[in-house]
């Protein structure tokens, strides 16, 4: 009976505004997603490693990491005369998002040692350096690197069969 009541006693009434704050022109091209989870253990004590001053967390991290080129830095030169499409400037694979999620499973908190909000953010920080580190010592540039030479080749073929050359500074993409 008293959950009925509870139940028709409350009341949640939720309000929300989105704003776009910015908006920005992007030419960024996706060609690799890597799919990493972690299990992150954390643990701090002060004066000494015993319960009252020891805080313990466990963390799961699901973090998406996104690989590929951000044509920001390249320019395309286009000699309509001679047919030829020159790109210029530096096509090295980078990481352009990652994109994390933090579930927290298990809190320890000591007697004069607690974890605050602070930790949790700092333990997200941490967390998403840590899978930025093993991304980057992953196979994600090597994979990302073998899409763009099948997309070049796919556009030098493309370009060739219209009687365009597609180069990549001063040398052909393909002969």
């Amino acid at each position: 009976m008293y959950q009925l009541w509870e139940k028709r006693r409350s009341v949640d009434i939720v309000s929300s505004d989105v704003i776009l704050q910015r908006a920005e022109k992007v030419f960024q091209l996706v060609t690799v997603e890597g799919n990493f989870a972690e299990i992150y253990n954390y643990e701090n004590h002060v004066f000494a490693d015993l319960w009252p001053f020891r805080k313990k967390a466990l963390v799961q991290v699901n973090a998406q990491v996104l690989v590929g080129y951000d044509f920001e830095s390249v320019t395309f030169d286009i000699d309509e005369d001679n047919k030829v499409i020159t790109l210029q400037g530096d096509l090295s694979p980078e990481i352009l998002s990652i994109e994390h999620d933090v579930k927290s499973y298990d809190f320890e908190n000591g007697l004069f040692n607690m974890i605050t909000d602070r930790d949790i953010t700092q333990m997200g920080f941490e967390a998403k350096d840590f899978i930025r580190e093993k991304a980057e010592n992953s196979d994600l540039y090597d994979k990302a690197e073998e899409q763009k030479t099948e997309l070049l080749d796919m556009l030098t073929w493309m370009l060739k069969a219209s009687g365009w050359e597609l180069r990549m500074g001063s040398s052909p993409l393909l002969d």
